[in-house]
This record gives structure tokens, sequence and C-alpha cells, in this order.
């Protein structure tokens, strides 16, 4: 039986925002199914949550940062622990607050609470040296323009709902560049029991997904979705303009059949076609007027240019 256009509609934006390299991962809110094939519109809780991501995107809601700093030997011993948070507090002059709500308000505080996550582990104490990681530096960023007392505020609420509990972990607001951002400290041993934190790709978007929606529950829009989904790569070259007002004809087809587009682009490209035709055979204007966004939105992707050697 074919599937109707609600069923279109979640079908090609579980494609484009909840992609198999998830590994049936979703983020909290919307994990009323392990397995996102069984249930698209489970995965993403209703049919107007889709069209709120969908809006989203093809608005470029500004796009929430989160990573893990991979510098050799981070997290990897005592050692390395002290330094990160000697540096994330500018060596005691940032106040720092930890998984409990204590402030750490200087070099005295922050070296107790050092030696607090050395003791606190189950069996042995962290080595001053480790070959795996002991902690876990994170970074959670939004754009140039976004307020500062506004990201840490959601820093703190998805912290506390991602590890709160389970994992010791504190962090401190950055505002020394145009972005601000919050570093986070987070221990890899469990505080009861339970598994080491050994986050992977796709636990890494799912906090991404999470970040975003605590700083749209406070008022900022932010959204969360992967650069090929915005049709965007380190090499892509994005128009400036979009457009407004004007209606071209979609070039789905030709992009999706470049040399240059990558082939997970054009993937990518096709699921954005079929998302669009699905909400032209809606009944409501809404979704209607949803395709006419999504053409303009893809309208302003280019293939991606190889660089310069």
């Amino acid at each position: 039986m074919a599937r109707d256009y609600q069923d279109e509609i979640a079908h090609w934006a579980e494609k484009l925002f909840y992609p198999v390299s998830l590994k049936g991962k979703v983020p909290k809110k919307d994990a009323t199914s392990k397995k996102l094939g069984a249930s698209t519109a489970k995965a993403f809780a209703s049919h107007a949550r889709i069209r709120a991501q969908i809006a989203r995107t093809t608005r470029r809601t500004p796009e929430v940062m989160v990573k893990i700093t991979n510098r050799l030997g981070a997290g990897k011993g005592m050692s390395a622990i002290r330094e990160h948070l000697s540096y994330i507090s500018r060596n005691g002059k940032l106040e720092l607050e930890t998984d409990t709500g204590e402030p750490l308000t200087d070099k005295e505080t922050i070296s107790d609470y050092a030696h607090e996550l050395k003791h606190q582990v189950r069996g042995r104490p962290i080595p001053e040296l480790s070959n795996r990681r002991e902690a876990f530096n994170i970074i959670l960023s939004m754009p140039a323009g976004t307020p500062p007392d506004k990201v840490r505020e959601a820093a703190r609420e998805f912290l506390e709902g991602e590890f709160g509990g389970k994992h010791r972990y504190c962090f401190t607001l950055h505002t020394d560049t145009d972005k601000p951002h919050v570093h986070a400290c987070v221990q890899a041993a469990p505080l009861r029991k339970g598994k080491r934190l050994n986050p992977r790709k796709a636990d890494l978007q799912c906090w991404r997904e999470g970040f975003a929606e605590q700083l749209r529950n406070i008022g900022i829009d932010a959204n969360a979705t992967a650069r090929r989904t915005r049709g965007e790569t380190r090499q892509t070259q994005r128009q400036g303009a979009h457009h407004a007002g004007k209606r071209r004809p979609l070039q789905f087809v030709q992009l999706a059949n470049s040399v240059e587009w990558p082939r997970a682009y054009r993937s990518t490209l096709v699921a954005w076609e079929q998302l669009a035709k699905a909400m032209r055979n809606s009944p409501t204007e809404t979704d209607r007027e949803a395709a006419n966004q999504i053409e303009d939105f893809v309208a302003g992707w280019q293939p991606a240019v190889p660089r310069k050697r």
C-alpha cells in the first residue's frame, strides 16, 4: 500500500535529520522508539515536530556546535585533567561550576575539586598518567551574537540532563572570542554502577540536539543538523543570496548527477526533492509553502569546489 503524504514527509525527514549513521540513537525527549525504523513518527514525537525541524533548517537557523577536544593526551590521567581545569579557569581567574552547583572560585578550590576527582573513582585512584581517557573535554558553542548568559544557562541544563547523577563534571563560560562557548570537563568513570563514558559520533549528534533544544527552551533559536543536510562541506561554497521572492525550477537532478558532488550529498538532494514533493501533495497551505521554502533553500547550494593545493 502506498504511503500517504504524512508518511512520505516523515520518511524523508527521517533520512535528512536522523540518518542511518545514528544507529538508532535519538535525543532523549524523542526516544519513544529505540529503533528509528520502527516508527518515524514516534522518533520525531509528532508531525508538528517534523515541520518545526524542516522550518528551522530551511530558514538557516543558527547551528549549535558541540565537540570533544582531541589534543594529544587530553584527559589521560590527573596531570592532564589538572592542566585542563587550569586552562578553562584561566589559572583560577574564571569561576567553574560543578555538577552539584558548587562554585570553584580560585586555584585552591579547583585543586580540592581535582583531589576529589582523583579519589572518587571506585577502586584505585585515577593515575597521574593514563593510557585511556579519564575525562572528556567538551565545548558547547553558538554563533556570534548569541547572548553569552543564555549559552551558559542552556549548557548547564544540558549537562545536568545528560550527565547529572551519572558522571562528575564542571564547566565555565568563555567570551574571549566572538562565539560564546562553554568548556566542560566530564569524568569518564560513572559515579555509581554504569558504563564509562565513551562517546561516538552518534552520541555527539544527540548532544547537539539536546543542547539546541535547551537553547530553544529559553528563547534562543537554535538548530542541530548535519553539514550534508544543509548542503555544506568544508569545500562547499554557498550563494549569499536566496533570491527572495523569486521562484526558479529546482535543480535537484542536475546537482544530484554532478560528478563534483559527493555521493552522500547527492542522496541528500534526492531526499530534499522527495520531501518537497510530499509537502506539495499536502492539503494544507502551510505545507505547500514549506515546499517553496525547500526549493529556495536547495537553490542556494553549489557543488563542492576542489581546494587549491
